[in-house]
């Protein structure tokens, strides 16, 4: 049996898997927080008037414990935000190594793979 799986939730997984590893450095580092406005304050340079740099100044203004919480929420608000991060660019903050990046989306696709699975229901037959 062949499964399809919806890329755009895989990575929407995938994103929250890494926005629960910064969550956790956070816990380590609350400074991480400061160093996200920064990488904020030089992307709102670039994306002037742009809903998300409203959106994430606004989370970014919250007690670390609160900023962790957002980060790792599945609501839509901060599923939408996730792909706007300033937390990736964040000096502190480093996606770049290849496996590490590969391993994350591979578990993002086991994890998508079950929920398909699972939501998957079979439908009784009806005798003709």
């Amino acid at each position: 049996m062949s499964i399809r799986i919806n890329r755009e939730y895989v990575n929407d997984t995938a994103k929250l898997m890494m926005h629960r590893l910064i969550a956790r450095q956070i816990g380590r580092d609350p400074s991480l927080v400061e160093r996200a406005k920064d990488s904020l304050a030089r992307s709102s340079q670039r994306y002037e008037g742009y809903d998300f740099v409203r959106e994430w100044s606004d989370v970014l203004g919250f007690p670390p414990s609160t900023v962790r919480r957002r980060l790792t929420s599945r609501d839509e608000e901060m599923t939408r935000l996730r792909l706007s991060s300033p937390f990736v660019l964040a000096e502190g903050v480093n996606f770049e190594d290849h496996a590490l990046r590969r391993r994350i989306w591979k578990a993002a696709k086991r994890i998508a793979e079950r929920s398909v699975i699972h939501q998957t229901v079979e439908l009784p037959r009806i005798a003709a």
